[in-house]
């Protein structure tokens, strides 16, 4: 692997040598974990929209919405989805990814495609428990990585076209 000094530099030493390998299931939780905090923002911020608008076509009675567990499920798989979809595909890092310095790439270590990056995204949100295959299996695979040929490689430099994982 050639690398280039000038985005180089700015990763942790220590990190060097993982740079492009797969990552492991304790790096993956903490970037759901970070992404689960912002889905949360998400749909609040969501719920507070939606309750302005509420206010401002009736305020003389006007009451928060009290949405049902459905419409709350189905909403935050939709923002999930399309949240992880848009990510994947623009520069192959969630908020958390970037945090932890993961990036999510097709076998030959591309940016995921539109179709490839919803396909995983909603496996993703169906499925989560697919992502703790990660800590048993020998190749730091989950279940979606291994059904879609994906990987999550450490990958700390800010380039848009990542290395094929290692």
């Amino acid at each position: 692997m050639s690398e280039d000094p000038a985005w180089l530099s700015s990763v942790p030493e220590q990190a060097r040598a993982h740079q492009g390998r797969r990552a492991g299931a304790v790096s993956r939780m903490l970037a759901a974990a970070i992404d689960l905090v912002l889905l949360c923002v998400l749909l609040g911020c969501l719920y507070l929209g939606w309750a302005g608008l509420a206010f401002v076509i009736d305020p003389v009675r006007f009451q928060f919405p009290t949405p049902t567990r459905v419409v709350i499920l189905i909403a935050a798989a939709v923002v999930l989805v399309g949240y992880l979809t848009e990510s994947w595909t623009t520069t192959g890092r969630t908020y958390g990814d970037r945090v932890l310095g993961l990036r999510v790439v097709d076998r030959r270590g591309r940016r995921l495609r539109h179709g490839r990056a919803v396909l995983r995204a909603m496996f993703c949100t169906v499925l989560p428990i697919g992502l703790l295959w990660v800590a048993v299996s020998g190749g730091r695979h989950s279940i979606q990585d291994l059904v879609l040929r994906t990987a999550v490689i450490y990958d700390w430099s800010p380039h848009k076209h990542p290395q094929a994982p290692r």
